[in-house]
């Protein structure tokens, strides 16, 4: 036989007396006075559990907001973490926030503060190029800074001047830089040739080749790995220019009347 269903004590308010209820009924009779009354309140609903789609839903929602540093005039504000671009207030500069892919040659400005990528095969002109993070697989025309981390996944000549937190030439790249390159780290997994000054350390794992000029606070040369540059070491930084990601701010030229 199946068990009975659990029952609970009721006490009715108008004369005292105990009667054995189910815990789910909201009112009923007394059977000693006959009398009417509440058994209890309703049972407010519970809290659904927190799914896969309720955490991402909560995560993207309670995105903190995030400061965003111009290089045009070194001006700082804060902007919400959903937001997709943004307007300098200082200089009226617009600046994307969002990831930026190219897969052909554009020629366009670029000043955002997600990840540039430059695909094989493409090519980005542009005077200055600010990006967050990069990754070039392709060919860049103009000055580059970099907040993050920038990675040189090619085989080019660059003409450009690189800024940047760290610099890592991936393996099996060959990057032959005309201009300087001042970072802060530099990792060099492939071959490189340029003038490369690093307020960091300088790291060159097995396979790495780095050959030209190097001015830095600290190399580490792995096994296998070959430094065939012109080393100036400072550990104490006297003459090198500033640590951190502080980049040059730009001057906009104004053409002066004939």
């Amino acid at each position: 036989m199946p068990d009975a269903p659990c029952k609970v004590p009721s006490h009715c308010p108008h004369c005292g007396s105990v009667q054995q209820e189910s815990p789910h009924l909201i009112s009923t009779f007394c059977r000693a006075c006959g009398n009417h009354y509440k058994v209890s309140a309703p049972v407010p609903p519970t809290k659904p559990e927190e799914g896969i789609i309720g955490r991402a839903v909560r995560k993207i929602t309670e995105r903190p907001p995030r400061e965003i540093n111009c290089h045009h005039c070194r001006h700082s504000h804060s902007v919400s973490g959903h937001a997709k671009s943004t307007i300098c207030p200082g200089c009226n500069k617009s600046i994307q926030l969002e990831n930026l892919t190219f897969s052909s040659h554009a020629s366009r400005p670029v000043d955002t503060r997600g990840k540039l990528t430059v695909e094989s095969g493409a090519s980005l002109t542009c005077a200055h190029i600010i990006c967050g993070e990069g990754l070039i697989r392709g060919k860049i025309n103009g000055v580059i800074f970099c907040e993050g981390t920038l990675r040189l996944a090619c085989q080019e000549n660059f003409s450009s001047a690189i800024t940047s937190k760290t610099l890592i030439i991936e393996k099996g790249a060959l990057v032959d830089l005309a201009q300087p390159a001042q970072v802060v780290d530099l990792v060099v997994q492939g071959h490189a040739r340029g003038h490369f000054t690093s307020t960091g350390t300088v790291r060159i794992p097995k396979h790495g080749i780095l050959e030209g000029r190097l001015t830095a606070r600290s190399v580490i040369v792995d096994r296998g790995g070959v430094l065939l540059a012109e080393s100036s070491i400072r550990p104490d930084q006297k003459d090198l220019p500033p640590s951190g990601t502080d980049l040059p701010v730009f001057q906009t030229m104004t053409p002066q009347p004939a």
